[in-house]
């Protein structure tokens, strides 16, 4: 096995056909699980929080499988170490800074979209399903909103179990996208150059039809983390981000809410 660098071009191309069936299959287990699993617990008397972190852990848990499954058979095929086809290339300090200065911008980007994301949800006349956690609700706002109706069927202030469970819930969800929609499928778009992260970017934001309310929001998201990847051809500034975003900051919030 040689030490080379993962070239993108070497990869085997997804033609649009594959690439659709590629974000279809993950949409249709996520959707599966979120809009017809997490109902029945719920209806049937399960916490709407602890429903939808322990099925979207076992879903996580499957699409990472999956991706370092997807990944490991690559790198065989290119005789490459798993590191490399997983995009864990190392970035000079420079470069880290510009990826990390950028994504201050897509942050800022992404606080500007909330009332964008509201927009559509009203515009469109959406309903979020009640089955659904608060933190997936844009319409609520956890300083000024009920712990009952925050938490219904689960006192959420007190409840520190949520805290390790959320943990394990995000960081698996992290993986998934940094490995899977990013490591794994953007570099078998390079074929269509630019149009290659935007694609990803788009059909990121799809795949995610479970919230199609949040749906402004996460084209933004996956439009900046997709072209950080494509520009700097590493995982790893869009796993930070997205460790900073999507973990620390959710973590956060949520201890701040148990704790009281």
């Amino acid at each position: 096995m040689n030490t080379n660098s993962f070239n993108w071009e070497k990869t085997s191309q997804l033609s649009f056909l594959q690439i659709i069936i590629a974000f279809i299959i993950p949409s249709m287990i996520a959707f599966f699980g979120f809009r017809i699993v997490l109902p029945y617990f719920v209806n049937s008397g399960a916490p709407p929080i602890l429903a939808y972190l322990w099925i979207g852990i076992f879903i996580l848990l499957v699409f990472n499988i999956g991706a370092i499954f997807l990944i490991h058979s690559d790198a065989k095929k290119l005789n490459i170490f798993l590191w490399e086809r997983m995009c864990m290339k190392k970035l000079s300090l420079k470069k880290w800074m510009f990826f990390l200065l950028f994504g201050v911008f897509a942050f800022i980007l992404l606080y500007s979209t909330q009332k964008v994301t509201l927009a559509f949800i009203y515009g469109l006349n959406l309903q979020i399903p009640n089955y659904m956690p608060f933190f997936l609700n844009p319409q609520i706002n956890p300083e000024t909103t009920a712990p009952s109706i925050l938490s219904p069927g689960l006192a959420i202030q007190g409840s520190y179990f949520i805290i390790p469970l959320m943990a394990i819930f995000l960081l698996l969800n992290i993986l998934t996208e940094e490995l899977y929609f990013r490591a794994w499928m953007q570099p078998k778009l390079d074929k269509y150059g630019n149009w290659g992260w935007i694609m990803n970017g788009i059909f990121f934001a799809l795949y995610h039809s479970f919230q199609l309310w949040l749906f402004p929001t996460l084209v933004v998201a996956g439009l900046s983390f997709a072209f950080i990847f494509y520009k700097s051809r590493s995982v790893w500034p869009v796993f930070v981000l997205h460790l900073v975003g999507n973990f620390v900051l959710t973590i956060l919030g949520v201890t701040m809410l148990i704790v009281g």
